[in-house]
């Protein structure tokens, strides 16, 4: 057995261990019941340039079944119509759905903390939930949220969606950077029992806190200047004693994250450098990683590498898993080994723009990048603005899997 298939394997086994565990006791959203109680409820909504994803989101959200609702659209400085999709909404449901324009974006901040923020400050609700413009609810969802965040004593649930992986691209990729790491690196069952801030993870995409939880961690204040803000303010929030949820959702909330291409390219270039540690050690070390368990063994079982066989057959375990729990569709399982060969792409174009500060996302340059010094910070890398500028604005990819 070569030592490449030794480490595999070492590297494998633990994975389908935990992949393994994560799909039998994973806490799923469907099967949280129906809440004791019914308390008034945010749905926040940051978009920039998000017409399209908003005739799709709206009606759902519109459709959600509950009592005390009011759902808050921030535009963005949007240079599309999506104010207009939102304003044309409106009519019969001037109560439940608003329409807020986002102010200038100040020094220091990403632009999705800064849409949340005053989207935060905008609420109402009891427990606010922020919500992509790409996610598509089914009417329980909301109902079931609340129910799992009471059930479980939670003060922040974050879901994990089923993918619309419409493209090859899309197949290919959006698994292995989504959903894949959490699901073989992170044994979910623990996150809300073990109360170290390192064990946690957020899916911006449908994020829910109690007020109290928002507070206390800070809400997106805290965490102004973090690419991967959903990560930032769950470690935050575990680190000021609140409970953490994790939870797998894959019949009540859907996600289709990028249309094409050319906007996976920009979501994951702006995000995987900061998913990969923000600093070019780690950031090696996991790309090293990232080689020897998702294309070595495909390339040593095809090269005829002996032991080979054996990290394989745990990569498919890996897969398979992924596959049953997510919901995948055969035809991402099957473009697996091009995701492998992809990644590791996308995350040195990653980390050779995060450093370049040629990073862009919506059609602005988010800047070089400096590790931030909060004592509190995690590995998010923050915005350092060319001299003169603001920090730019983002939204559309908020899920950081940490």
């Amino acid at each position: 057995m070569s030592l490449l298939a030794v480490l595999s394997t070492a590297l494998l086994a633990p994975m389908l261990a935990i992949a393994l565990w994560n799909l039998a006791l994973a806490t799923r959203l469907e099967r949280a019941g129906a809440p004791h109680r019914l308390p008034r409820v945010s749905v926040l909504v940051p978009a920039r340039n998000e017409a399209e994803n908003l005739k799709t989101t709206l009606p759902a959200l519109l459709r959600l079944e509950y009592p005390d609702l009011e759902i808050l659209v921030l535009d963005d400085g949007s240079e599309d119509d999506s104010a207009t999709v939102v304003a044309a909404r409106r009519a019969g449901f001037e109560e439940t759905l608003r329409l807020l324009a986002g102010r200038p974006l100040p020094q220091g901040w990403m632009g999705k903390c800064w849409g949340c923020h005053q989207l935060a400050e905008a609420a109402s609700g009891e427990v606010l939930i922020f919500c992509d413009a790409d996610v598509t609810p089914r009417p329980g969802a909301l109902l079931a949220t609340v129910a799992a965040m009471e059930r479980g004593g939670a003060g922040v649930l974050t879901a994990l969606p089923r993918q619309r992986l419409r493209g090859w691209v899309e197949s290919a990729v959006v698994p292995l950077v989504a959903q894949l790491p959490v699901l073989a690196m992170l044994p979910l069952p623990l996150v809300p029992r073990l109360p170290m801030p390192a064990l946690s993870m957020a899916n911006g995409q449908w994020l829910a806190f109690t007020r109290t939880a928002y507070r206390a961690c800070g809400g997106h204040v805290a965490v102004r200047g973090a690419v991967i803000e959903d990560v930032a303010l769950a470690r935050r929030a575990k680190a000021c004693g609140q409970r953490l949820l994790p939870v797998v959702s894959t019949t009540l909330l859907e996600v289709r994250m990028y249309r094409d291409a050319s906007s996976l390219r920009e979501g994951f270039e702006k995000n995987l450098f900061a998913l990969m540690g923000s600093r070019p050690l780690p950031f090696v070390a996991i790309l090293l990683g990232i080689l020897l368990v998702t294309v070595y063994p495909w390339v040593g079982w095809a090269a005829g590498t002996a032991g080979a066989a054996i990290p394989l057959a745990l990569l498919v375990g890996v897969r398979g898993c992924g596959a049953v729990l997510f919901r995948h569709p055969l035809r991402a399982v099957l473009l697996h080994p091009l995701g492998s060969l992809l990644l590791p792409v996308l995350a040195l174009s990653s980390y050779l723009g995060a450093l370049r500060g040629t990073l862009r996302w919506k059609g602005r340059h988010l800047g070089k990048v400096s590790r931030p010094t909060s004592p509190l910070a995690t590995n998010e890398e923050k915005v350092v603005s060319p001299p003169g500028r603001s920090a730019p604005s983002t939204s559309g990819l908020g899920d950081g899997l940490g």
